[in-house]
């Protein structure tokens, strides 16, 4: 489902250059539950972006489902990522003049549906993360772990085809932690959604179905292990 073939990306000139990919290939299956890990400032957020077709490599191809992201102009590629990908990220990206219900509809509003067909949804991934009480709160009312879990929730309402977790529990304590991967997992099961997770948490590594490890830019070899 998702190609990456000789990916390389740099960021700065001169002596500032960091070369952040490599020329990296991998291959990730639909359905996959898929773990990068990898030293800090190993390129594996960067990694996350590029195949996301949020940043675009400086040479190499990325594949979604047959389709060429490293071809696509700006506003396709925004267009495609809203219509098949969900993100959620370390610090939320909730907005905070927002209720909670109205930043989980969001993104099905910005499809074209009504308002009230995407708080009917919204409200139904409110009540799969457990936070049906929440609706009408502000992010700054919520604590961490719950603002996570509706970052959770907005990324899950569509039933995206991909969800690309980027240290979705870094800010998080442990017990919050294992409920939020606990989440993207039951996404895998229920809609067969396939989840990228990039962590410096082993313990979330170890809930995936696969480690992809990096180091100074590039995909190490695979070791085959497979998790349960």
């Amino acid at each position: 489902m998702i190609q990456a073939k000789h990916l390389y990306k740099t960021f700065g000139e001169g002596e500032s250059m960091t070369r952040a990919l490599k020329d990296v290939n991998l291959s990730i299956r639909e359905g996959e539950v898929v773990a990068i890990m990898g030293p800090s400032g190993c390129g594996k957020s960067t990694l996350l972006h590029v195949l996301a077709g949020i940043e675009q490599p400086d040479s190499g191809e990325v594949w979604v489902d047959n389709v060429p992201l490293h071809e696509m102009k700006d506003g396709e590629l925004s267009d495609f990522r809203l219509a098949n990908m969900g993100f959620v990220f370390q610090q939320y990206h909730l907005i905070p003049v927002l209720s909670v219900l109205d930043n989980i509809a969001l993104p099905l509003i910005a499809r074209g549906m009504s308002e009230r067909e995407a708080n009917r949804k919204a409200k139904l991934a409110l009540e799969q993360v457990g936070l049906a009480d929440k609706a009408k709160h502000f992010p700054v009312q919520l604590s961490g772990g719950q603002n996570q879990r509706v970052a959770i929730a907005r990324a899950l309402v569509g039933q995206p085809r991909i969800i690309w977790a980027d240290e979705p529990t870094g800010a998080l304590d442990s017990q919050t932690a294992e409920a939020a991967i606990g989440l993207l997992l039951k996404a895998n099961e229920w809609y067969g959604t396939t989840v990228v997770i990039v962590t410096h948490d082993p313990t979330v590594a170890s809930r995936a179905g696969r480690l992809i490890r990096m180091d100074n830019g590039r995909v190490l070899p695979e070791r085959g292990e497979r998790h349960a």
